[in-house]
């Protein structure tokens, strides 16, 4: 099992002793994970519903729709992935005073990132699924999702978000499935048509999920597609020192890729910013 950070109290220390017993505090608190028949689960199965209606009425926002997540996945983002998970947890903080900490780990399977920050709520979800949204409309949820969210597709055709009110996946082979018996065309949009899953029994079968659960408020789990992994190694060893650390909000950072890993510790101290970063220490 590896060694998580315990950022609960502002301090540095291990979620997992040397037995294995968890060691949580400022955690308990925490609600459960909720299953699929949660009333966030039955906002997305309607919305779903909604989406592939509006594919009925009128066939070509289907064209539209997967040109827009393309043209966002293959933009200037195609190769910044980690980046866009750092920023995505950070936003997830922005109204919180309990959240810190944000983790990313890659495996040769998967790319995680977790964050304490606030759960997704209906107007997030909303951000999520939407290429654009209106800009006054709970900008603080839907920034958390922007356009370059999207450049996940370049990784992994089936994301997983999971947060405590409600987990559900996309799947690029289930998404075409669906609105090919609707309408025909040369791509499908994946985003559009999230599915509630059930994130205890992912957990059961997902050792590095199970134990972020056990302290994240929201994680994404990202199947990689093949040659993923390599693209991901290099932005791991690039990610820049210094880069814009959301001030007022993250303070813990840690980046694993195995046995290797980067941290990040950002603290302000009479008014002068300190950002440790294992090559040593930036004010």
């Amino acid at each position: 099992m590896k060694r998580e950070y315990d950022f609960s109290k502002g301090e540095r220390g291990r979620f997992f002793l040397e037995d294995a017993k968890p060691r949580l505090p400022g955690y308990d608190d925490k609600p459960s994970w909720v299953g699929p028949d949660g009333p966030l689960a039955r906002f997305i199965v309607r919305e779903t519903e909604k989406t592939l209606d509006a594919y009925r009425g009128q066939p070509s926002l289907v064209a539209e729709h997967a040109d827009l997540e393309h043209g966002f996945a293959r933009g200037k983002c195609a190769h910044r992935q980690l980046l866009e998970l750092v920023r995505n947890c950070a936003d997830s903080m922005r109204d919180t005073q309990a959240g810190k900490s944000i983790l990313i780990r890659l495996t040769e399977g998967f790319l995680y990132s977790a964050d304490d920050g606030d759960a997704i709520d209906k107007h997030g979800i909303e951000g999520l699924t939407r290429a654009r949204m209106p800009s006054k409309r709970n900008t603080v949820s839907v920034g958390r999702f922007g356009p370059g969210f999207k450049c996940l597709l370049c990784v992994s055709d089936a994301p997983e978000f999971y947060s405590r009110p409600v987990s559900f996946r996309f799947d690029a082979k289930r998404a075409a499935g669906r609105i090919a018996k609707i309408a025909s065309a040369e791509r499908y949009p994946v985003f559009r048509l999230p599915e509630p899953i059930d994130p205890c029994e992912k957990r059961d079968s997902d050792e590095e999920l199970r134990e972020l659960m056990s302290w994240a408020t929201n994680i994404l789990r990202l199947p990689l597609k093949p040659g993923a992994y390599g693209d991901l190694v290099d932005q791991f060893e690039n990610f820049p020192r210094e880069f814009p650390f959301p001030v007022d909000r993250v303070r813990y950072l840690t980046l694993e890729n195995g046995e290797a890993a980067r941290e990040f510790v950002l603290e302000e101290r009479r008014g002068e910013l300190r950002l440790e970063a294992g090559e040593g220490l930036s004010r």
